[in-house]
């Protein structure tokens, strides 16, 4: 069932059977984890999830994080557990063995951090559910119209959303705080006061204990107004997707991963930025500011350069080359002056990919060059050459890259085999003529599973 459809299950997330209904329509989920804090509002989750465990078609597992930045970090957690051990719901804690960067909110930073690491507990069609309730719902879309968002943060938080290969569901969302406070209490049930929660240094606190104060006093129902209004921008983005997926299929080249710059530069500035956001979406890419987006149509989109740029912002990077976006996770660094020896016999994992050495005929390095020889792989620093069968003249590996459209970030990433220190085999590209099996004789033919990942 898609997410939108389900949206609709959701009428009172403290009613049991409501729930139960709504996690039903999950049909093939076979696991369901709490993201458990020992706060008033997952602690309701918990119970209520407790009261229905014997009828759910799902397992039910709670996970807790120690982010360790309180002192009371470690009684939490042991809180969590004992509290787990009384529901008889599984438990798992996992605890952050990091210090928090320089320059960056710790809200965020914590944020980011318990979904990735959660994210990585779970299975295809596993869902998390969180306990994120309608106040901070509201909250979430002032911060939002102080960022200066559009449709998209103005929609703030769905009940339902892809993480990793599961779904992210928000059962409370239409629920008050005070409506869990009332619950936890009716039911006698134990919590943690998260002292952090009343510091106004940070920004959600401010404004929750500075601002929506007094419009409440002024409007009691405001809260159900900002709902209303959070529908309307989740259906102008339901309009704005079905705008950008028609464009898309207009744009897109290859698997989603790379836009045709010409085709894309017929559309108007607002169908550009919505198709980008679209995209990097589809990609499961973080989406770009208003700062990052500008620069993406000025210096990639609007631009004759025939270098390759790139605009990052977090963990995404967009680039562009001959006339193409492309977007990906921001590629890490790696050491152009490495060198690593290679036992042929073996697969060989470098940057995530695999080197394999098949034995075979009349195909790939001459086997008799290899026995006994030193062979290791190494990058491209620039200069050197290879002349193959296929070559009438030796050509720089540089130049082998540019006929192959080998994107220009990836070049010095292509392993190249070196045999007795001498360039052998550029995989999937060429053999060196020195080392190059003739038919039948006994060969090894080199595999680089990175290959196509490189190409334009």
């Amino acid at each position: 069932m898609l997410v939108n459809q389900k949206e609709q299950y959701i009428s009172n997330a403290l009613s049991k059977s409501e729930l139960k209904e709504f996690l039903d329509t999950f049909s093939e989920s076979k696991k369901i984890i709490i993201a458990y804090s020992g706060g008033i509002d997952s602690s309701a989750l918990l119970h209520l999830l407790f009261l229905i465990k014997e009828d759910l078609k799902q397992s039910l597992e709670a996970i807790h994080i120690n982010h360790g930045l309180h002192e009371k970090s470690d009684d939490w957690e042991k809180f969590c557990k004992e509290e787990c051990a009384r529901f008889n719901v599984p438990f798992k804690a996992i605890s952050i063995h990091e210090n928090l960067p320089k320059n960056e909110s710790v809200e965020c930073w914590a944020r980011n951090k318990r979904y990735l690491l959660i994210s990585k507990e779970m299975n295809k069609d596993d869902l998390l559910l969180t306990a994120h309730h309608m106040d901070d719902q509201v909250e979430t879309f002032f911060l939002q119209i102080l960022r200066g968002a559009g449709p998209r943060g103005l929609a703030s938080m769905p009940v339902i959303k892809r993480i990793a290969s599961g779904y992210h569901v928000r059962p409370f969302l239409n629920i008050q705080q005070c409506e869990l406070e009332q619950y936890v209490k009716a039911n006698d049930l134990l919590w943690q006061d998260d002292e952090s929660n009343s510091d106004i240094r940070y920004d959600r606190n401010y404004l929750r204990h500075k601002v929506l104060v007094y419009l409440e006093k002024a409007w009691p129902s405001f809260r159900k107004s900002i709902l209303r209004v959070i529908s309307h921008q989740k259906e102008s983005m339901s309009l704005l997707s079905e705008i950008a997926s028609e464009d898309m299929s207009k744009v897109l080249c290859k698997d989603f991963i790379n836009l045709d710059i010409k085709i894309l530069n017929k559309l108007s500035l607002p169908r550009q930025k919505n198709l980008i956001f679209y995209w990097l979406n589809r990609l499961n890419l973080e989406k770009p500011g208003s700062r990052h987006m500008n620069q993406i149509i000025k210096t990639l989109i609007n631009t004759t350069s025939e270098k390759s740029p790139c605009v990052n912002w977090r963990n995404t990077e967009v680039r562009k080359y001959r006339n193409y976006l492309y977007a990906s996770k921001k590629i890490k660094q790696h050491d152009r002056n490495e060198e690593i020896f290679w036992n042929t016999n073996l697969p060989l994992e470098i940057h995530g990919e695999k080197l394999i050495a098949k034995k075979t005929l009349g195909k790939g390095v001459l086997m008799s060059c290899t026995e006994g020889a030193k062979i290791t792989i190494r990058y491209r620093n620039g200069g050197e050459k290879i002349y193959s069968n296929s070559l009438s003249n030796s050509k720089t590996v540089k130049q082998l890259f540019q006929e192959h459209g080998v994107l220009p970030w990836f070049r010095d990433r292509v392993p190249l085999v070196y045999i007795n220190e001498e360039l052998a085999v550029v995989p999937g590209f060429c053999v060196g003529k020195k080392f190059s099996a003739s038919e039948n004789e006994k060969s090894l033919d080199i595999y680089w599973s990175g290959y196509n990942k490189v190409l334009q």
